[in-house]
């Protein structure tokens, strides 16, 4: 039914899921117990490997991404990205011993992390199912999922790092991968979590819910302490990150650095980051 029938129809589709979806039932549930928020019908592994290969094929990424493949967007992911790398690079010194620092991105698309993480002298890695996973990541090593992985490096290579952005949300059953990326990690090892804040979303009304509970993609919905909660039943320990400035702007370092001073008082977000616990 309008608006869920809309918005699928608006969306760039290799071939449109419509036809095969239409008239089954869809359900956003809270569990009492923790909060999370999530989908209680999902796609099965089989009907996922259509979704993969013949509904978001890469021609349909393109299109949905060219809109926002504007020069001031990719500067801005540019900025982010670095940022990322450094507080990385910092966060792990203790860790690493004057290695290079050793990082799984898991869920990396195109490799647009791993490739500017190379750039640094990352050693990368990746992880992502889609057909066009890796396009972009350079000399990174990126595997199909994580069996493939661990049968190519062994079942404990000791990363430094681990990163998931915007990926939590797509997994069926995150608590169980959280765990499993814990075991590949280095003892002190530092997660990344970046995902949609769903923080008062309570059903598909307009297209901002849409994109955020995306019932054929985004099966979990967090908001800040349901991302803290989840990690933390997983074996990590939440740690507030290390400040790091990315621009030639004194104003945008400033602020940087009040927001870091004031961190106790501001309101949380889903952009998180833990250590290995």
């Amino acid at each position: 039914e309008d608006p869920l029938r809309g918005f699928l129809e608006m969306d760039p589709w290799g071939e449109s899921p419509l036809p095969y979806i239409q008239g089954k039932k869809w359900s956003f549930l809270r569990c009492g117990d923790c909060g999370q928020m999530f989908h209680r019908f999902v796609l099965s592994q089989e009907w996922n490997e259509v979704r993969f290969h013949s509904w978001v094929t890469p021609g349909a990424i393109e299109r949905f991404a060219e809109p926002l493949n504007t020069p001031g967007n990719r500067f801005a992911k540019a900025k982010e990205l670095t940022a990322h790398i450094l507080r990385i690079e910092r966060m792990t010194r203790r860790i690493r011993g004057g290695m290079g620092v050793k990082i799984l991105d898991f869920g990396c698309g195109w490799g647009g992390f791993l490739a500017a993480a190379g750039c640094f002298g990352f050693q990368g890695y990746g992880v992502d199912p889609s057909p066009v996973r890796g396009r972009f990541g350079g000399s990174a090593s990126v595997f199909g999922d994580l069996d493939e992985l661990e049968r190519e490096m062994g079942a404990a290579p000791g990363f430094h790092a681990v990163t998931l952005f915007q990926v939590l949300e797509h997994l069926e059953d995150p608590l169980g991968i959280l765990s499993r990326l814990r075991r590949l990690m280095a003892r002190g090892g530092v997660l990344v979590l970046e995902t949609p804040d769903c923080t008062g979303v309570a059903g598909i009304q307009d297209e901002t819910s849409y994109r955020k509970i995306h019932p054929l993609d985004h099966f979990n919905a967090f908001a800040p302490e349901t991302l803290t909660r989840i990690a933390e039943r997983a074996g990590f320990k939440k740690v507030e990150p290390c400040v790091s400035h990315v621009t030639v702007e004194r104003r945008t370092v400033l602020k940087e650095e009040a927001k870091h001073l004031l961190r106790k008082f501001l309101k949380d977000t889903t952009r998180q980051y833990f250590r290995k616990a």
